[in-house]
């Protein structure tokens, strides 16, 4: 059994809009909840952004930076990108394409699921219930749709992942050229050197991406990195001929080997 929370990264100027999965094999409110209330937060009354301004407050980007780790330890990610312009239509439909997929991945199929949406992703609760009723592929999931996020912690988890993955498209497509000095201090290599932001977020969640080995890998490089689609990642249509490679490019398969 899998605990599946779904939040969007919307970018309009940039043409698309993005979803992510956070897939958990078990709850996740409990940890959660310890981390918020070990930096000072109540979960009761505060969320976790990814989109709030932390520059000043060490506390939260130490809360960040906790639930970072947490994903990278605990959970799986699958994505989903239309375009923009037709989000409010499209990006509801397109999770549920995604999760079709998912289930099929050797980790969730055959089991029993629990599957939350945040607020909005639907044009409401009754067009949701309506798309999945009857449909055999998703007959193992629970369906809860247009949750509250702050309610649901397992939602900040996916506001993480759609986030990051968001900043990273947005840099393959040449929209951000920033570059961060590393702060990681058990790393010789890495630790204050300069790199690009998008490799940055890439190596802090490229272990959480749903994804299998190569059926026939070719040589060591090829072995090394594994297929994300289709199982962790749909394109929809809408998604036009600028956009799409470049996301099949950043997403569509993984490097799990040494970066060092």
């Amino acid at each position: 059994m899998a605990y599946l929370f779904l939040d969007d990264s919307k970018h309009h100027r940039s043409g698309f809009s993005l979803a992510a999965f956070a897939i958990c094999d078990t709850d996740p409110t409990e940890e959660m909840d310890a981390l918020f209330r070990e930096y000072g937060f109540d979960p009761g009354t505060f969320e976790f952004k990814s989109s709030a301004t932390m520059n000043d407050n060490n506390n939260l980007q130490a809360l960040r930076d906790s639930l970072k780790h947490f994903i990278a330890r605990n959970c799986k990610m699958a994505l989903c990108i239309v375009d923009s312009a037709e989000d409010t239509r499209k990006l509801g439909p397109a999770s549920l394409t995604l999760l079709r997929s998912a289930l099929k991945h050797p980790r969730l199929e055959g089991q029993q699921h629990e599957v939350f949406f945040d607020e909005g992703l639907f044009k409401h609760k009754s067009a949701a219930e309506a798309l999945v009723a009857g449909d055999p592929e998703l007959q193992d999931c629970n369906f809860h749709f247009e949750q509250d996020s702050k309610a649901v912690m397992g939602i900040q988890l996916a506001d993480i992942m759609a986030h990051t993955c968001s900043i990273m498209l947005l840099e393959a497509l040449g929209y951000i050229t920033k570059k961060v000095i590393v702060n990681a201090p058990g790393d010789s290599v890495y630790d204050g050197l300069e790199v690009e932001l998008g490799f940055e977020m890439w190596a802090g969640i490229r272990y959480a991406f749903l994804s299998q080995n190569k059926p026939n890998p070719k040589d060591g490089f090829d072995l090394a990195n594994v297929d994300v689609y289709p199982w962790g990642l749909f394109i929809d249509e809408s998604v036009n001929e600028r956009i799409a490679p470049a996301a099949m490019d950043r997403f569509g398969e993984n490097y799990l080997g040494c970066i060092h």
